[in-house]
């Protein structure tokens, strides 16, 4: 009987572990460009002629591997949907997108976990 309820137990704490996994985004930049998988150019105002932009992100996971996806928001509008792989407890990613001109604005990337969970968001304005 002692086996069995230290057995159930112990399954019980694995259990426990996945049902409670977390997904965290421990950094996040938006940039002009990004070099050995660091954000360079980090700023939240970019010039209408940047052409394109980088969303960095550095997550922090007790369950891998995993997703991410980056939800890229001009004016209220999906603009870009993009799934990034996590394949370790702590993982640089990063999206990008083009920019037209004529984008002035308000933007923001929305960070959501593998489960559909919004866990961070990041705002930027095009000029």
């Amino acid at each position: 009987m002692k086996k069995l309820s230290i057995l159930t137990i112990f399954f019980l704490i694995i259990f426990s572990a996945n049902l409670f996994a977390d997904t965290v985004v421990s950094r996040k930049a938006i940039a002009r460009k990004i070099e050995n998988r660091e954000p360079v150019g980090v700023s939240t105002t970019f010039s209408s002629d940047i052409g394109k932009v980088y969303c960095f992100t550095e997550i922090t996971t007790d369950k891998f591997p995993t997703k991410v996806i980056h939800i890229w928001i001009y004016k209220d509008n999906i603009m870009a949907e993009v799934p990034l792989a996590v394949n370790s407890n702590k993982w640089r990613t990063y999206s990008s997108k083009k920019i037209l001109p004529k984008w002035k604005g308000d933007w923001k990337v929305e960070i959501y976990s593998e489960d559909g969970k919004m866990i961070d968001s990041i705002s930027f304005k095009i000029e």
